[in-house]
């Protein structure tokens, strides 16, 4: 045998000593000093309080094991006493300051007939389901404008991949609407998703006399500069007709506006609803100052409108 080869097999029979050595030490130092026996341990008494109930904050519904385990540990503690059940309940409903839901927490949704689809559709993409958060009533008065359809690519290492975005704009035409992005294979597929997030997204805007803006709003969002005025009834809108699709779906019908810089169709939606959104209600000015509000256009040229002051 060579020198070599020697060489190899005293460093192979020097490591598997040492790998012997730590092995037998490592489990000199795991080997346990004590032996807990369990059937000494005793059982836990009382059960720890874990909180109290915010009613902003908190789900009833999630934390409904707590309040079980609440209820439990003051049955232990009152011990075989003639309590009932709701009188353990209302112990703890009191004592961790647990509230009941309210009933109009959550929208009560149609319920399925037998003869009934799960989808109901007004369209071929339009599919109502109780994952939209909307009643069906007012789910067949919405009206759907599909503004933006394009095809977009990921470059990768392995090449190009294709697939569609939509932006679709959903409202009543009664001052809700929102927007919903969406991206799929096929368009039908991205404007699915586009309009069940905008359908989500729908948000309540205030309207003057339900027809125009408040006030004149200046809006800024990215490179995109919205200047927008309200006008009088009758003149009608004036304005980019990416909006004008949009104001269809709010319900505005009197509006002017301009726009700056970047005409890029999806910031001048997204520009539109912030601008909506930023609106000063005189209502909400009047509470502020502790005034009270009096239209003058209704008082003395219409129909009397006094907003009570709260």
């Amino acid at each position: 045998m060579s020198s070599v080869g020697r060489q190899i097999i005293r460093g192979i029979r020097g490591s598997i000593q040492d790998a012997r050595h730590f092995s037998s030490s490592t489990y000199q130092l795991l080997a346990p000093t004590t032996v807990v026996h369990w059937s000494s341990v005793k059982k836990v008494k009382k059960l720890p309080d874990l909180s109290q109930f915010d009613q902003v904050y908190d789900d009833i519904e999630e934390n409904s094991s707590i309040i079980e385990l609440w209820k439990k540990q003051k049955a232990l503690e009152l011990g075989a006493s003639s309590s009932t059940a709701t009188d353990i309940e209302n112990m703890v409903n009191a004592e961790h300051k647990v509230f009941k839901k309210p009933e109009d927490l959550f929208v009560n949704y149609p319920k399925y007939t037998g003869t009934q689809k799960k989808a109901i559709s007004t369209e071929k993409d339009m599919n109502w389901s109780e994952e939209l958060m909307i009643p069906y009533e007012q789910f067949k008065n919405l009206s759907k404008k599909t503004l933006i359809v394009k095809r977009t690519v990921q470059m990768t290492r392995k090449g190009k991949i294709p697939s569609m975005y939509a932006l679709v704009v959903v409202g009543n035409g009664k001052g809700s609407a929102g927007y919903g992005e969406g991206r799929g294979v096929e368009a039908a597929k991205a404007v699915l998703f586009a309009t069940r997030e905008a359908i989500k997204n729908m948000k309540n805007y205030p309207r003057y006399d339900n027809r125009t803006l408040y006030h004149d709003i200046e809006q800024k969002f990215k490179a995109t500069k919205l200047m927008m005025w309200a006008r009088r009834p009758g003149f009608g809108c004036r304005i980019a007709p990416t909006i004008h699709e949009i104001c269809e779906c709010v319900g505005i019908q009197d509006l002017a506006g301009k726009i700056h810089g970047s005409r890029n169709p999806m910031n001048v939606i997204k520009t539109f609803f912030k601008a909506l959104d930023s609106q000063r209600v005189p209502s909400d000015v009047a509470k502020a100052r502790g005034i009270r509000l009096i239209d003058i256009n209704h008082k003395y040229y219409g129909d009397s409108k006094v907003a009570p002051l709260r």
